[in-house]
């Protein structure tokens, strides 16, 4: 499958529900045979430049920015620098799986999500820094994020803009930790890839978003993470 396929198709499903690029992207990557590095390679910076607009036009209703940094960026590092050195000793692939199902099981219960707000309530911090882990470590960061800005707002523009700029720092945080470690991968990265994303960003922002039933498709897209779970696991 092309790549510039796979990025349009889920750069579309980013722009309606705020996250998709890398939570499809990564394991359909890593499926098709591309290492976890390359993967973040070609992703990270198509992801940038979706989430730089969405954080721009509504800073303002940014929240989550000092917990982010001081939180979510610190763990995010470190883990992602313990999977890259020790890519070839690390299945990647079935972590992913592991965390698509866990996110596919919570999303589809509304007893864990109560469990889940609960502790949020008490514990956010903890929770920040298992966003970071999880990204990190398998670029999954995405559905626990969704889940914990789900449960501050119901709000979509406000969901999708806190959860544009969480995707923003953890993104440029994680190309630096890249760049730092090797930058042989930076061949992957594409010009024309990242503008194929924007485009199809502005395209879908300014002709289809307000056409979309959110709650119609919400069941949908739940049903994708765990297929794209289990096929992460057993591939």
């Amino acid at each position: 499958m092309s790549i510039y396929l796979i990025v349009s198709i889920f750069s579309v499903v980013q722009s309606i529900f705020g996250v998709g690029l890398l939570l499809f992207g990564t394991p359909t990557l890593l499926l098709i045979g591309y290492s976890y590095s390359e993967t973040l390679w070609i992703l990270l910076p198509c992801s940038v430049v979706i989430s730089l607009i969405q954080t721009v036009n509504n800073y303002n209703l940014i929240n989550v920015k000092r917990r982010v940094a001081y939180f979510s960026i610190p763990a995010m590092v470190l883990s992602l620098t313990f999977v890259v050195l020790y890519d070839s000793m690390i299945d990647v692939g079935r972590i992913v799986g592991v965390f698509l199902l866990l996110i596919g099981v919570v999303k589809f219960s509304p007893k864990l999500q109560e469990y889940l707000r609960i502790f949020l309530e008490k514990q956010s911090q903890l929770y920040y820094v298992f966003i970071g882990l999880v990204h990190g470590i398998s670029n999954m960061g995405g559905g626990p994020l969704s889940i914990l800005i789900s449960t501050i707002y119901t709000d979509q523009i406000k969901i999708r803009a806190n959860i544009a700029f969480a995707y923003l720092i953890l993104a440029l945080f994680q190309l630096i930790v890249l760049l730092a470690i090797n930058t042989d991968g930076l061949k992957y990265t594409s010009i024309t890839l990242m503008l194929t994303s924007l485009s199809i960003y502005l395209i879908t922002i300014k002709y289809f978003s307000d056409k979309v039933d959110n709650e119609k498709y919400i069941s949908l897209i739940n049903v994708i993470i765990i297929i794209y779970g289990v096929l992460s696991l057993i591939k």
